[in-house]
C-alpha cells in the first residue's frame, strides 16, 4: 500500500494527533472570539461593508450589486454573529477573512477586529487540514496493521482459517526453516501438477508452486540428496512435472487478485519450455481470421504492440495469429453469408463530428442492435416464407437444409448491469425476450421475492396487525386502495382476512409451505391478474419458482421462522447462492452476458453494441492498483492530483486489461460478431475520447480519434482488402422506424414433461402443550404468551365451577378470575423468583410493590389477600407425591419455596420429535396416569419437528428435581373446594396430565444428558400442579404425580419416533434433545 506514491509505513503519530486535536479544539474558541468581535463593532462592520460594496471583487462577491443579495449577506452575517449559523455554513462570512476579502486595487480595507479574527479562524482551519493530510497515511497504516492483527487473533481464537490464510500460511511455511522438507513432501504426494487458467494466478499462489516444483531449475540440476524422508530412494527430479496452462491474452480478473505479471514472471522462468496451441476449434475460419487481422494490425503498427507490453525490442506478451479448424455450417443473414466481424458505425447525424455522449451511445446502440436482432429473427421465422437467416451446410441460404436462427443462438455481451438494462429494455420494446446471465442475477432480487417475504411473515403471525397489513399492501397481491381502505374500517372484513391467513398457517404446518402459497395465489386470483399485465408471465414464473424454492428449503429447516430468516438473508444478499437458478431456458431466449462471465463460453452469433465504452481511472473510480518493477502497489490517496503518477500508471494498466477484455469478447463467436462503433465523447471533452478505449487503442495506438470521419478511416485502414470485416453506417438521428419482432404463435411444444426433483414434503412444525390442546395453534413464543394461552384455554374448555356460595372477601378465592388475573398471579410468582424466594419474604418493599401492581389494576380490595397469599406460597411445604398418599393427606417432605437453594423460574425447553402421533401419546397417558378416569380426547396430530414449552419452576430439593406449575384456576368459594378429587378432575378435564407428562419427558432428557450417574427413580421428584387459590386448604392446593420410569421412557420413545422399541432402559445419549442450561438465581448451573 502507498499513499501519494510513498510506502504506507506505520509509526508513532501521537504528537501529530495531539496537535490535530489541539487545532480542532481551538476552532470553536476562535470562532467564538470572532463572534464577539462582530457584536462589539457590528455597526462599524455593516458601514464598512456598505462602503466597500462597490469595490468588492465581482468574482468573489457575485451579486454584490443586487440589493436583495447584499442584504441577504448582511442577514447571514448577523445570524452567524448571534450563533444561529456555524461558520462552516456561512460562505459570505468566510470571505471576510483579511486575506480573502478581495477588493479592487487601491481600495483600503479598514483594520477591523472581525476581519482579523476571521483570518485567525482561517489559519487554524488550514493547519487542521495540513495536519489531517499528514495524519491520514499514518492512521491508515495503523488501522491496516490493527485490523490484520485483530483478524488473525480472532481466527486463531475461533480455530478458523479462510482461503487466503491457507495460501499465505503455506507460502510462509515453504519460506521458513522447514520449507524444503515440506516442499519435498508435497512433491512426493503430488509429483505431477497441472494448473489450468494459470493467467489468473496471484503472486502468493505462484510462490507456492515456485518453491514446491522449483520453477526455473535446469533439468540437469543436482538431485536431492535425500529423496525419501524415511530412507534413500531414486532421484525424484525426473519424476516431477508442473504444467502451467493459460492464455495471458485472457487475463481479465485483476479485480479478483489475478495478476498478469505473475504469469509473465513464470513465462520468463520457464523459457525454452513453452508449447502453444495454434489451432482454434471453436470458430469458423473467417471469424478467426477477422480477430487475427485486428490484433495483428495493432501488433505490427503500434510501438507497444497489441497487448501493450512491448518495449526496447522485447515483447513478453506478443500476439500470435492462430489457424482455424473451421466449421461445416455457415451463418447466413439477409439471404447471404454474414461477415465475420461487422462494425455498426453509429453517429449523431445532427453534429458535424458525429460525436455521441455515453447516454446517446447507449441509447442508439441499443436501438440499432435490437432492430437488427428483430429483423434477423423475423427472417428466420417460418411465417415469413423461406427463412433467410440461419445456418446452412452450403453457402446458399435458399437451400432447404437451412437451420433457422433462434433467439438462443444470439448473445449480447456487456460490461455491467446498466448496459444490460439498456439493451434488454430495447429488446423488450420490440417483443424480444432475453435473460441476463450475470453473477448477481437472481430471482431473490425481484419484487416478487420481497412480497413473498411479507406473505410468509403474515402467515406465520396473522395476529400481528402491522405484519398482515404490510402483506395485504404488496403490489403482487394486487388489492386496490379502496379495498385496503375498507379493511381498515370494516372490522368484520378484517377478521375474515385474519381467519384466511390463519388457515394458510395451518395448511403450512400440516401440508407444507407450497400448498399454503398455492392456496393464497388461488384465493387472490394472482395468476389470472398477472398474466394480463405487462411482464406478467415473468412475474408469475418468479412467484412459482420462489414457492418451489421455499418448499425445498423448508425440508431442511426447522420451522416457519427459520424459512423466513433464510429468505430474508437471500433478499439481503441475492447473488451468492449456488441453488439460485433463473427460470428462463437458455436455449429459447437471447442471452445478455457480462464479458467477464462469457470467458470460456461460445455462441453462434455475438453482439457487442457498447464496445467503445471504457472506465478511466479517476478519484471516483475507487482505489487504483498499479505495478512498479512488477510489484503491485495500491494507492490510497483519494484524489488524482495527490498522486498523479500513480493514477496515470493505474489507468495505463486499465487500458491494457481492457485490451485483453476486448480479446475475450471478440473470440466468443463461432460465426459472426457485430460491434457498435461510435466517436464516443465522455466528460467535458470537446472531441471524441475513443482513443482511451481498448478498440480505440488497437485502431490508433493512443492517438486521438476526434470524429466520425477519422473513425471510419481507421477502421477501413485496418480492414482494407479483407472481406471478412465489414462496416455498416448507421444514422442515429432516430428517423428510421423501429422493427418489431413477429413471433409465430402456433408452434407446439416439443419438450417432454419435467420430473419433480424435490423430495416429498414431511410436515415439520413446532408443537407445545397449548397446540395439542388447541389443535392447529402455534407454539407460544414467550412464557407470558403460554400462560395467557392456557388461561384462555381454561375459559373455553371447562365451564366455570358451580358456585356453592359467595367467596369469602379478603381471601384469594375472591380474587378476580379470568386470563388477565391469572397472568398477573403468574407474574407475581415470577417476580418473587427473580428477586429470590429466600429474601422476598423479608423484603417489605418488594411486597409493597406487588401490592401496588394489584391496586393499579383496580383490585385494591384484594391487595391484602395477595400479600397473605404470597407469604403462604413462600412458606408452605409443597407435597411431593400426592398421588401416592391417601386422599386428603399431604407428605411432609415437600419443597418450601423460601428454603430452595437451586431453582430456575420460567426455563424453556426444546426437544426433537419424530413422527409422533397424539393418539399413541394419549393412550399411553390414560393407561398410566389415573387409569379409568374420564378425560377429553386429544385431537389427532402428528408431531414432527420440535416440542417446546415453558416450565413455571424447576427446583432441586433433597437431591431430587421437581417440576412445579402454577394454576390460578378457581375451583370453588373456599378451601374445601380444593380436595384431591376436585383437583384431579380439573387436571384431567384440562389435560394437565399430558402437560405434566411432557414436562417430565423434557426433564428426563435434560438430566440424562447432564448427570453422569442419572437415575430417574433417584433424581426425579415428580411434577406438581399448585392451585394458588387453594394454598391454605388441607391439600395445600397441590396435585402431584410421579409416574413410573417405564411410562416416561415409553412416552419418550413415542416422541422420538421409536414407539416400537422394546427397550425401556434409559439411553445415555440422544443428539438434538436439549434443555436450556443457564444459571439459577444463586448463580450455579442447574445441572
Amino acid at each position: 500500500m502507498v499513499f501519494c506514491g510513498e510506502p504506507l509505513a506505520a509509526g508513532d503519530f501521537g504528537a501529530h494527533l495531539s496537535q490535530f486535536s489541539d487545532a480542532r479544539g481551538s476552532a470553536d474558541s476562535l470562532e467564538e472570539a470572532a463572534r464577539r468581535a462582530y457584536l462589539d463593532e457590528k455597526e462599524a462592520v455593516h458601514d464598512c461593508l456598505r462602503t466597500l460594496r462597490p469595490a468588492m471583487h465581482g468574482g468573489s462577491f457575485r451579486g454584490k450589486d443586487d440589493d436583495e443579495t447584499f442584504d441577504g449577506w448582511l442577514e447571514q452575517l448577523d445570524n452567524w454573529g448571534r450563533g444561529k449559523l456555524p461558520l462552516a455554513e456561512a460562505n459570505f462570512v468566510q470571505k471576510l477573512a483579511r486575506s480573502k476579502l478581495r477588493v479592487k486595487k487601491g481600495t483600503e480595507v479598514p483594520e477591523l477586529g472581525l476581519f482579523k479574527a476571521l483570518e485567525a479562524c482561517r489559519d487554524n482551519d488550514e493547519q487542521v487540514e495540513t495536519l489531517k493530510r499528514e495524519l491520514y497515511p499514518q492512521v491508515l497504516a495503523d488501522a491496516r496493521d490493527w485490523v490484520s492483527r485483530r483478524l488473525s487473533e480472532q481466527l486463531e481464537a475461533n480455530a478458523q482459517m479462510g482461503f487466503n490464510d491457507m495460501i499465505t500460511g503455506l507460502a510462509g511455511a515453504l519460506d521458513g526453516d522447514g520449507g524444503e522438507t515440506l516442499a519435498r513432501r508435497i512433491r512426493q504426494q503430488f509429483p505431477v501438477a497441472m494448473i489450468d487458467e494459470f493467467q489468473d494466478t496471484d503472486p502468493a499462489q505462484y510462490r507456492i508452486f515456485e518453491r514446491v516444483y522449483r520453477i526455473g531449475d535446469a533439468p540437469t540440476a543436482e538431485p536431492d540428496t535425500q529423496h525419501d524422508l524415511d530412507g534413500p530412494g531414486a532421484p525424484e527430479h525426473d519424476a516431477t512435472a508442473l504444467i502451467l496452462i493459460g492464455d495471458p491474452k485472457q487475463a481479465i480478473y485483476g479485480f479478483r487478485g489475478g495478476d498478469i505479471y505473475t504469469y509473465l514472471g513464470a513465462r520468463h522462468a520457464t523459457r525454452g519450455h513453452h508449447h502453444s496451441l495454434d489451432t482454434n476449434f471453436r470458430s469458423s475460419e473467417a471469424a478467426v481470421a477477422a480477430v487475427n487481422r485486428l490484433f495483428a494490425f495493432a501488433e505490427r503498427s503500434l510501438p507497444r504492440a497489441a497487448f501493450r507490453f512491448a518495449a526496447d525490442d522485447h515483447n513478453p506478451l506478443p500476439f500470435q495469429s492462430v489457424g482455424a479448424n473451421g466449421r461445416k455450417e455457415t451463418l447466413c443473414l439477409d439471404g447471404k453469408p454474414a461477415a465475420a466481424l461487422t462494425g455498426w458505425l453509429i453517429a449523431d447525424g445532427n453534429k458535424d463530428n458525429g460525436c455521441l455522449n455515453k447516454e446517446g451511445y447507449l441509447r442508439e446502440a441499443s436501438r440499432h442492435c435490437a432492430d437488427r436482432i428483430a429483423d434477423w429473427l423475423n427472417q428466420a421465422s417460418p411465417g415469413e416464407g423461406i427463412p433467410s437467416a440461419g445456418f446452412a451446410i452450403s453457402t446458399n441460404a435458399s437451400d432447404d437444409n437451412l437451420k433457422p436462427l433462434k433467439a438462443g443462438d444470439i448473445a449480447i455481451l456487456v460490461r455491467d448491469r446498466s448496459e444490460a438494462s439498456a439493451i434488454r429494455n430495447a429488446l423488450s420494446e420490440r417483443g424480444l425476450a432475453s435473460v441476463y446471465l450475470s453473477d448477481r442475477d437472481s430471482v431473490f432480487a425481484t419484487a416478487e421475492a420481497r412480497d413473498l417475504h411479507h406473505w410468509l411473515k403474515a402467515m406465520a403471525n396473522p395476529e400481528s396487525v402491522s405484519t398482515l397489513r404490510t402483506a395485504l399492501a404488496t403490489a403482487t397481491l394486487g388489492l386496490g386502495l379502496a379495498e385496503l381502505d375498507r379493511l381498515q374500517r370494516d372490522e368484520t372484513a378484517w377478521e375474515r382476512v385474519q381467519e384466511r391467513f390463519l388457515g394458510y398457517r395451518l395448511r403450512w404446518q400440516r401440508r407444507g409451505v407450497l400448498p399454503a402459497l398455492r392456496q393464497l395465489l388461488h384465493d387472490y386470483r394472482i395468476p389470472e391478474r398477472l398474466l394480463g399485465a405487462h411482464q406478467g408471465q415473468r412475474r408469475l414464473t418468479n412467484l412459482l419458482h420462489l414457492a418451489e424454492w421455499a418448499q425445498q428449503a423448508s425440508d431442511t429447516l426447522d420451522g416457519d421462522h427459520a424459512l423466513i430468516r433464510v429468505l430474508a438473508e437471500h433478499l439481503d444478499d441475492p447473488g451468492h447462492d449456488e441453488q439460485i437458478l433463473r427460470l428462463e431456458s437458455d436455449a429459447d431466449l437471447i442471452q445478455v452476458v457480462t464479458i467477464f462471465k462469457s470467458k470460456g463460453l461460445e455462441y453462434p452469433l455475438v453482439c457487442l453494441p457498447f464496445l467503445c465504452t471504457y472506465k478511466e481511472i479517476s478519484g471516483q473510480s475507487g482505489t487504483p492498483l498499479y505495478h512498479v518493477d512488477d510489484q503491485p502497489l495500491l494507492e490510497l490517496a483519494a484524489k488524482k492530483e495527490m498522486a498523479k503518477e500513480g493514477f496515470e500508471l493505474a489507468d495505463d494498466e486499465r487500458l491494457s486489461e481492457e485490451v485483453r477484455l476486448l480479446y475475450v469478447a471478440l473470440t466468443r463467436a463461432r460465426h459472426a460478431t457485430f460491434v457498435g462503433l461510435a466517436p464516443l465523447k465522455l466528460g467535458n471533452a470537446k472531441s471524441a475520447t475513443l482513443h482511451k478505449s481498448a478498440l480505440g487503442y488497437l485502431l490508433a495506438g493512443g492517438e486521438a480519434i476526434p470524429d466520425l470521419t477519422n473513425l471510419r478511416e481507421r477502421w477501413e485502414t485496418m480492414s482494407e482488402g479483407f472481406d471478412a470485416i465489414a462496416l455498416d453506417a448507421i444514422d442515429a438521428s432516430g428517423d428510421s422506424p423501429q422493427i418489431q419482432y413477429r413471433p409465430v404463435t402456433n408452434e407446439l411444444a416439443t419438450k417432454g414433461a419435467r420430473t419433480p426433483s424435490h423430495r416429498p414434503f414431511a410436515p415439520w412444525w413446532i408443537a407445545s402443550y397449548s397446540s395439542l390442546a388447541q389443535k392447529g395453534a402455534t407454539a407460544p413464543e414467550t412464557p407470558e404468551a403460554e400462560v395467557l394461552e392456557e388461561e384462555h384455554l381454561d375459559a373455553r374448555l371447562v365451564p366455570a365451577a358451580r358456585e356453592a356460595g359467595a367467596p369469602q372477601p379478603g381471601t384469594l378465592h375472591a380474587f378476580p378470575r379470568g386470563p388477565g388475573p391469572g397472568t398477573f398471579l403468574h407474574g407475581v410468582l415470577e417476580a418473587l423468583a427473580e428477586h429470590g424466594f429466600d429474601s422476598a419474604l423479608d423484603d417489605t418493599g418488594l411486597l409493597a410493590r406487588l401490592a401496588q401492581r394489584c391496586r393499579r389494576r383496580g383490585w385494591e380490595e384484594h391487595s391484602q389477600a395477595l400479600t397473605d397469599g404470597i407469604r403462604r406460597w413462600l412458606t408452605t411445604p409443597l407435597t411431593s407425591i400426592t398421588q401416592e398418599c391417601p386422599d386428603g393427606e399431604v407428605a411432609d417432605d415437600g419443597p418450601v419455596l423460601a428454603s430452595l437453594e437451586r431453582y430456575r423460574a420460567e426455563p424453556d425447553f426444546w426437544f426433537a420429535t419424530h413422527d409422533a402421533i397424539t393418539p399413541a401419546m394419549d393412550k399411553l397417558t390414560r393407561q398410566h396416569l389415573f387409569p379409568g378416569e374420564p378425560r377429553p380426547q386429544l385431537g389427532y396430530q402428528r408431531l414432527n419437528g420440535l416440542l417446546k414449552g415453558f416450565i413455571d419452576l424447576l427446583a432441586e430439593h433433597q437431591g431430587r428435581f421437581y417440576i412445579i406449575d402454577w394454576k390460578s384456576n378457581w375451583l370453588g368459594p373456599d378451601d374445601d373446594a380444593y380436595h384431591q378429587d376436585a383437583m384431579r378432575a380439573a387436571m384431567l378435564d384440562k389435560r394437565y396430565d399430558m402437560q405434566l407428562a411432557l414436562y417430565l419427558v423434557a426433564l428426563h432428557r435434560h438430566l440424562r444428558q447432564s448427570l453422569p450417574d442419572y437415575d430417574y427413580d433417584r433424581h426425579v421428584g415428580g411434577a406438581m400442579l399448585v392451585f394458588l387459590r387453594g394454598i391454605a386448604a388441607p391439600s395445600r392446593g397441590v396435585a402431584a404425580i410421579k409416574p413410573p420410569r417405564a411410562f416416561v421412557e415409553a412416552l419418550d420413545d413415542i416422541l422420538a419416533g421409536q414407539a416400537g422399541s422394546a427397550s425401556t432402559t434409559a439411553r445415555s445419549n440422544d443428539p438434538g434433545d436439549d434443555m436450556t442450561d443457564d444459571q439459577d438465581s444463586s448463580g450455579e448451573a442447574m445441572a
